[in-house]
């Protein structure tokens, strides 16, 4: 039998021992090292997806918006309706701000409703509507507000004359907040006995101007005044101790165009600036 090599020393033995030992703890920094960039990448990726999809919905929030379609006559940037008296008229510039959900907006229509009419027919103001959307979480469908007050755009459209009309007809049917709103056929319903023809209705279905007051009107509402209902008479703003009381507001009106109010509470034959 042959004979077998010289055996390891302790020496050479210790030796093999650390370079086995070596190679296990470099395998197994490889390993780490791997793992870690596997990891580093994998976190990588998700935070690229979630700033990615943050990014998209900021973007979709904040895009630049296309052309606002407004009335003929309205320049897109005019963030009011304008009834009564011509602008350049002299008679009193009143601003008022509505949304159809809120319910002292509906307490000031009930007071000041046939007033405003009035002194509108009779030109004895000029009258600016803002027809608010800031109210539209109050319904379940998160866009009542939007939808009555692009209603109101598309009746003034087709006839100012029957904005008042309608917007009484609206706070007289006022639904409550944390409700639906009233559905489109209700608001065509009191558009056409208002007297809207049949072009307010596709108006309506098509959207046309939710653009103006989601972009425009409520921006600006939101910055002069802040909540509903807002009156300014000249931009002076009207504290609600005033438009609350039946006839109070008319009085301002009239008494800012230079008129004293009538015993009978209608219009006054003044009121020239």
């Amino acid at each position: 039998m042959a004979a077998s090599g010289p055996s390891p020393s302790p020496q050479e033995r210790r030796e093999a021992q650390r370079e086995a030992l070596r190679s296990q703890r470099q395998a197994e920094l490889s390993r780490q090292r791997t793992v870690r960039t596997v990891v580093i990448a994998a976190i990588t990726v998700v935070a690229v997806a979630i700033v990615a999809t943050a990014g998209y919905f900021v973007y979709q929030a904040t895009r630049p918006a296309g052309p606002v379609a407004v009335p003929e006559g309205m320049s897109a940037d005019q963030p009011y309706l304008v009834l009564g008296a011509p602008e350049d008229s002299g008679k009193p510039v009143v601003e008022v701000h509505l949304d159809f959900m809120c319910p002292f907006c509906g307490q000031f229509e009930e007071i000041n409703g046939e007033d405003l009419a009035t002194m509108v027919d009779a030109e004895e103001m000029t009258l600016h509507l803002v027809p608010r959307n800031f109210l539209d979480p109050q319904s379940t469908t998160g866009d009542y507000s939007t939808r009555a007050a692009a209603a109101m755009v598309c009746v003034y459209e087709d006839d100012p004359d029957n904005v008042m009309a309608f917007q009484k007809l609206m706070f007289a049917n006022q639904p409550a907040e944390g409700s639906a709103g009233l559905t489109d056929e209700e608001i065509w319903g009191y558009a056409q006995e208002a007297g809207a023809s049949e072009s307010v209705q596709s108006c309506m279905s098509a959207g046309t101007y939710e653009p103006w007051v989601k972009q425009v009107a409520d921006p600006y509402g939101a910055e002069n005044g802040g909540g509903t209902p807002y009156v300014e008479i000249d931009g002076t703003p009207i504290e609600p101790e005033v438009w609350s009381r039946p006839g109070a507001l008319r009085e301002a009106v009239l008494a800012a165009g230079g008129a004293a109010p009538s015993d009978g509470g209608g219009a006054s034959d003044g009121g020239e600036g």
